[in-house]
């Protein structure tokens, strides 16, 4: 019998919520490319606005992944948020 591992086919959704709408498009205009640019057999990336908000979802073969692609998203996020104040 083959043992399925828990930590394979992860998958998770985070919102990250920001001041303005217009913070929030400006945001997500500048880390979308990324998901385009970002050629990863390991996992999928989608991204979407809602109001104030980005939410992300990620998909992931392992954990090992999915944590690298939500680093990611999070340092791209923080890095943009910095640029937008300046």
């Amino acid at each position: 019998m083959e043992e399925k591992n828990i930590l394979d086919n992860v998958e998770t959704v985070f919102t990250v919520e920001f001041d303005t709408e217009r913070d929030a498009e400006i945001i997500y205009n500048s880390i979308k490319p990324e998901i385009s640019f970002s050629r990863n057999d390991r996992s999928k990336t989608i991204m979407h606005l809602d109001n104030n908000s980005i939410i992300i979802t990620i998909k992931s073969k392992d954990v090992v992944s999915l944590r690298a692609s939500i680093n990611s998203y999070v340092r791209w996020i923080n890095l943009s948020t910095k640029i937008l104040k300046i």
